[in-house]
């Protein structure tokens, strides 16, 4: 992925992951969702300032943390079959799994 579109679908994906939990705690008042959606979409930012500098280390950190957001709200959605947002984001997050992985390939190359 070149680094200014891998960037950029980062931002979004925090940007993303970010609104869900402000959203959720603005619907429900999950103070959980809040921080959890707000350390997510900073943990994401930070991955993408990182990218143009060291994007081994970034799409690595990338990884990790969407693998992460895979299994959590991978197996909310099979416990609780909503699709909003526990479904969504877990395939959001499969897919960005497979972003980072292939700039991380592209970058040991």
């Amino acid at each position: 992925m070149e680094s200014s579109r891998s960037q950029t679908l980062t931002i979004l994906y925090a940007s993303f992951l970010g609104a869900g939990g402000l959203v959720d705690y603005l619907n429900g008042g999950s103070k959980i969702s809040l921080v959890a959606g707000g350390g997510s979409a900073a943990l994401f930012y930070y991955v993408a300032t990182e990218l143009p500098r060291n994007p081994v280390l970034a799409s690595s950190i990338g990884i990790v943390g969407s693998v992460a957001l895979t299994g959590m709200m991978g197996s909310r959605y099979l416990r609780t079959r909503t699709v909003i947002p526990a479904g969504v984001v877990s395939l959001v997050s499969l897919g960005m799994t497979g972003a980072y992985l292939h700039g991380l390939i592209r970058s040991s190359c």
